[in-house]
């Protein structure tokens, strides 16, 4: 579970901003809230709620936080990101740091880096009353000064463990290092790296590349898609796999080389899954091993009638294009502990549509869960209509110079309906116009 983030000089964030996913003692809607079971445990919030006007920031939040996943499980290979801008004096060099709980550990891992790369790297055990180093690295004029916790390197791993911090490309980062290599003797990082893992983020234009070969291969998978699809009311009735030519389905012939070799050798049932402007295209292996083209499409039934009417996926609507992504994150909830966080959870979605997808995630909840559900949004009736506390309302707001600043709805304690103190600017993070009339269109009558 995600404790806090924390970023610098980083999009449009300058100084050190922080947000955080703990739980305050209110005793409102327990399933949302992982309690603390013992002295050196933490109460995490199970949801959290990002509000925020049209380029606030709050989608920046997100990225930073698919940036510092990137660097933990892939290293740095040239990320793309922006410095804060909006200053005399830009400064080059960023951080990102996340505190998580992995089963009933509490870890943190940063990076600081400029567009040079990486400058820094670290990974902390946190405890109640004091943080464990577990590795750190630091770049300077003479080369990287590294660090591993004493208790390591004494053990029988200890050479193989400097020599692979030592060994770390430049651009790499150690925690992606030592699972590419093989490491042994720190159990920290392979928590660390199962976190990462498990942290699943969804951009508005972020598709589930494994979603059209779950549909055909995962029996289990199909039922409870095809059913919840029919529960948000989409008119959809089943999914299907047509099978076609590639050509007929505009792959282009290098790409159609590539996966030929890439599944060249492989067993039955393995596959590529092609995402293109709403269209699932996917190559498998038959029993034969002879390679088959596929594009997933929508069946749709009238009331009472028999007949199969075959959609393409393009025709259906954005919303129901969006919960070909969420209707899968529920799914895994009830087999897995995952944190999913989503850039603006109700784009394209009916606010109705929206509530009904968080009332499901809480429905799903245990005493014992430790999935965490994150989003962006601008839908200010979920403040009123969902169940929602108020530790998990964060909102995000730009001021003049262009800087993003982060409040949460418990510094307000509010006595009101929420939802109508957001609308009317009481917490901020809401958009602010000009005047219509400083608008000059270019038609007025020549004096």
């Amino acid at each position: 579970m995600l404790v806090s983030a924390k970023f610098a000089n980083i999009f449009s964030f300058n100084e050190e901003t922080r947000i955080l996913f703990t739980a305050g003692k209110s005793d409102q809607l327990p399933l949302q809230v992982s309690r603390a079971k013992k002295r050196d445990d933490i109460s995490v919030l199970r949801m959290g709620l990002i509000y925020g006007a049209n380029a606030s920031g709050k989608s920046n939040i997100i990225k930073c936080l698919a940036i510092i996943r990137a660097f933990a499980l892939d290293g740095w290979s040239n990320r793309k990101y922006n410095y804060f801008k909006m200053t005399d004096e830009p400064q080059e060099r960023s951080s990102i740091e996340v505190e998580f709980k992995v089963d009933s550990q509490f870890f943190a891992y940063g990076v600081a880096f400029s567009k040079g790369g990486l400058l820094e790297e670290w990974l902390y055990k946190i405890g109640s009353r004091n943080d464990y180093l577990i590795f750190e690295r630091k770049r300077s004029a003479d080369g990287w000064k590294n660090e591993i916790a004493p208790q390591f390197m004494n053990e029988a791993d200890g050479q193989f463990l400097k020599f692979l911090i030592d060994g770390t490309p430049t651009k790499g980062t150690f925690l992606s290092e030592y699972f590419k290599r093989n490491g042994k003797g720190i159990d920290a990082i392979m928590s660390a790296r199962k976190w990462f893992e498990n942290l699943n983020i969804i951009f508005p234009y972020t598709h589930r590349a494994d979603f059209p070969l779950r549909v055909v291969n995962d029996t289990q998978f199909r039922t409870v898609m095809r059913e919840l699809l029919t529960y948000f009311g989409t008119g959809i009735s089943d999914l299907c796999r047509v099978e076609s030519k590639p050509e007929e389905l505009g792959v282009p012939d290098e790409i159609r080389q590539k996966i030929e070799e890439s599944l060249d050798g492989k067993e039955e049932k393995a596959g590529v899954v092609i995402h293109n402007e709403n269209r699932f295209i996917f190559a498998e292996k038959d029993k034969a091993k002879n390679l088959k083209w596929y594009e997933l499409k929508t069946i749709h039934k009238r009331e009472g009638g028999k007949s199969n009417y075959i959609f393409e996926l393009f025709e259906e609507s954005d919303g129901t294009s969006r919960l070909f992504d969420f209707i899968p994150m529920l799914i895994d909830m009830r087999a897995n502990d995952a944190v999913y966080v989503i850039d603006e959870v109700d784009r394209s979605l009916h606010p109705m549509l929206t509530l009904k997808l968080l009332e499901m995630y809480n429905s799903l909840l245990g005493t014992d869960s430790q999935t965490q559900l994150i989003c962006t949004t601008h839908e200010s009736s979920l403040l009123s209509a969902a169940p929602i506390r108020q530790d998990e309302v964060w909102f995000v707001e730009k001021d003049k110079n262009g800087e993003s600043h982060l409040s949460s709805l418990c510094e307000y304690k509010p006595r009101e309906n929420v939802r109508r103190g957001y609308l009317n600017g009481r917490y901020g993070a809401v958009p602010f116009f000009g005047e219509l009339s400083n608008i000059h269109w270019g038609n007025e009558k020549q004096k």
